[in-house]
């Protein structure tokens, strides 16, 4: 794809310069914004994504950014200054929330877009995968993982190839303050010199061997699936002892040639591992 017209949503970027912090040192935009942005945006048929509001430029310049997801169908509708017309109300409605005098700019994000696009592509072609893992472990999510939507994303990128993960937000961790657990989702990888086969080529990626990946374009079956959930630290990839001297991880990780009883096995043992799972939702 080499033109936005090629995609079938764009993402777009709102942004405003504050050189003189004219809506203060602490605007908090992103959490007094995202309800009415999410609403309004999904009223125009558009999907907000989430909002900057603490960065600077190398400058140290503040701005404050908002990016919205647009259909190929609102991406063509421009108003006379070439922006998108679905675009026209959410500026509108920012504009009320920010100080006058301030420097706009509003632009096509292609990293984003092109971001977007190929995940979109590899949770399509994993769906057989990632349905059944949906269907099993959103019902056990606590602690406000909930909110957090499963992810299908590309981390790395090679001519002819693309490689990412799946990841399910499941609760607090509870051996590491301030961390999720997260249920990671991919087929089983072990790298071999000359291998033929996209895992081999992992070298350039920096992914840990066993690690659950997706692949695009997918490896032609059969294929062994498999899932990881790690809890509490681990030494770094440059360093052989983690901060704490008596730190403790864990790892589980499971595999199976089905993805249905990959899914069911794992939402099994993870209900014996962190019986709070299957309590009554936290307030």
């Amino acid at each position: 794809m080499t033109d936005f017209n090629d995609f079938e949503w764009v993402v777009w970027r709102l942004e405003v310069q504050d050189p003189s912090q004219l809506a203060g040192e602490d605007p908090d935009l992103d959490e007094r914004t995202q309800e009415t942005m999410t609403e309004l945006a999904g009223s125009l048929g558009c999907v907000y994504e989430h909002c900057v509001d603490t960065d600077t430029y190398p400058d140290g310049t503040p701005y404050y950014a908002w990016w919205v997801r647009l259909p190929a169908a609102e991406h063509a509708r421009h108003d006379k200054d070439g922006i998108p017309q679905a675009l026209g109300p959410l500026r509108q409605y920012l504009t009320t929330q920010l100080p006058d005098g301030l420097k706009w700019e509003i632009t096509p994000d292609r990293e984003y877009t092109v971001d977007h696009a190929a995940s979109t592509a590899m949770r399509d072609a994993y769906d057989d995968l990632i349905a059944p893992f949906e269907r099993a472990l959103i019902p056990l999510r606590r602690d406000g993982a909930d909110a957090l939507d499963p992810r299908a994303k590309a981390w790395k990128w090679e001519a002819n190839l693309l490689v990412g993960t799946f990841d399910l937000w499941l609760c607090n961790d509870p051996d590491r303050p301030h961390t999720w657990l997260v249920v990671t989702v991919g087929l089983w990888t072990e790298p071999q010199l000359f291998d033929e086969e996209p895992a081999a080529r992992l070298g350039h990626f920096d992914f840990t061997p066993h690690h659950p990946l997706l692949f695009l374009p997918r490896p032609p079956g059969p294929v062994t699936f498999t899932a990881r959930a790690e809890s509490g630290p681990f030494p770094g990839k440059s360093t052989s002892r983690t901060k704490a001297a008596d730190a403790i991880g864990a790892a589980h990780q499971w595999t199976a040639n089905d993805p249905a009883v990959l899914a069911g096995r794992v939402a099994h043992d993870l209900k014996l591992l962190w019986p709070h799972l299957t309590g009554p939702e936290r307030s």
